[in-house]
């Protein structure tokens, strides 16, 4: 009890960390005013002629340009604009990474206008029903964004996204209750979409571009005021974060590495962030594999990721073969007292990874290593990731044979 109280009276270069979490919000975002605008633009028929016309949208980017952010905000604003006009309009951000099946992302959406509902033992078909029967006895509207919407289109197919958008198409002048948004890194999931749909989403296709090392530097400003000390961050500091981030044009990845070096500072009881405090920082991080991403694996997605870094790190070889890596992987399960899982779901996890830019994959050259599929780690040191990895096993409570 007295460490805790001792640490928890120490002081911080903190004011509000929350506010440099990936989960905030803030009430502007600097450089994607235009994205906003063009927004409104594409579901001003919404807003005027509620019922009579609903909006399918997509919009691309790499991680870390904005998408998230802008259309969490777009949806919180619509939704305030939809009240003054005097209907009831609700917005609701599945992440389709993690709900990994069309009930999980269905049971989100309902959940978060009608929670409590027991829904065990019900289909897809008729959790889609309740949600219909609700919004419309209730006359709500939906603004539902699918995100990481390409990995889950190539992990499930198109099934969900038909369901949601032909809800009403066997009822005469019926009244248009969904619209959608889809958030990807990507635009090259569209052959697994019947044409109509992907003709539909290609028109109204938003592209957000990687943000420049001035861009980062504006937003880092505006995020420090709300979550530092006034002055605990110089100048000079900012600028070097903007330029370490500026190579991938990564927002996240900037904020993740302030955020750190707040930590540092804090470990040290110094109330600045130093210039050393971002590079130390920075060796613990790579723009290539954000920690949101780790934290949403399945336990058997990362004890696969860990035989990876294992191998790795005991080869001069950049790449490893899969046979390589289903043998490691066994051990590692045997070693976290788990079952290891079938060739077929072991080559289903090595797709989802290599789709969500954890792994990297490639076939080898005929003759080399008998033709077979190749697998590495993007760019982040195998020691690093597998650290991260077997700390996340531990607070997960996998357990270990002795």
């Amino acid at each position: 009890m007295e460490i805790i109280r001792h640490e928890l009276q120490r002081p911080s270069v903190f004011i509000d960390e929350a506010k440099l979490s990936i989960d905030y919000v803030p009430p502007n975002l600097p450089h994607r005013e235009e994205h906003l605008r063009k927004l409104t633009q594409l579901f001003r028929g919404v807003i005027e002629t509620p019922g009579r016309v609903s909006q399918k949208v997509l919009i691309v980017g790499d991680t870390g340009s904005g998408k998230t952010s802008v259309t969490k905000l777009f949806g919180k604003l619509l939704s305030e604009v939809a009240r003054n006009h005097g209907f009831n309009l609700v917005y609701v951000h599945v992440n389709a990474r993690r709900e990994r099946t069309e009930y999980m992302i269905l049971n989100k959406i309902l959940s978060a206008f009608q929670p409590g509902i027991p829904l065990r033992g019900l289909s897809t078909q008729e959790l889609l029903s309740i949600i219909l029967e609700y919004i419309e006895s209730n006359n709500l509207y939906l603004l539902v964004t699918l995100d990481e919407l390409g990995v889950f289109l190539k992990r499930r197919g198109e099934e969900l996204l038909y369901l949601l958008s032909r809800t009403v198409d066997d009822k005469l002048n019926a009244q248009q209750r969904i619209s959608l948004i889809g958030i990807s890194r990507s635009p090259l999931f569209g052959y697994i979409l019947d044409p109509s749909t992907w003709s539909t989403l290609q028109k109204n296709m938003l592209r957000f571009n990687r943000y420049n090392s001035r861009q980062l530097r504006d937003i880092l400003n505006f995020r420090i005021k709300e979550a530092v000390l006034e002055g605990a961050v110089s100048s000079s500091t900012i600028d070097l974060i903007a330029d370490i981030a500026g190579a991938s044009g990564d927002a996240r990845y900037a904020l993740e590495v302030l955020y750190k070096a707040g930590k540092v500072a804090d470990e040290k009881g110094v109330l600045r962030i130093l210039p050393e405090y971002v590079r130390s920082a920075k060796a613990f991080i790579t723009p290539e594999i954000r920690r949101e991403v780790l934290l949403d694996l399945s336990t058997h997605r990362i004890l696969l990721l860990l035989a990876v870094c294992r191998l790795l790190k005991a080869s001069e070889d950049a790449y490893i073969t899969t046979g390589e890596l289903e043998a490691r992987y066994g051990l590692v399960c045997e070693e976290y007292a788990q079952t290891s899982r079938s060739h077929t779901q072991i080559w289903s996890y090595i797709q989802d990874l290599v789709g969500l830019g954890v792994l990297s994959s490639k076939l080898s050259s005929v003759g080399q290593r008998g033709n077979t599929t190749l697998v590495s780690l993007p760019d982040i040191p195998a020691s690093v990731l597998e650290n991260e990895l077997e700390l996340l096993l531990e607070k997960r409570k996998v357990g270990v044979r002795t």
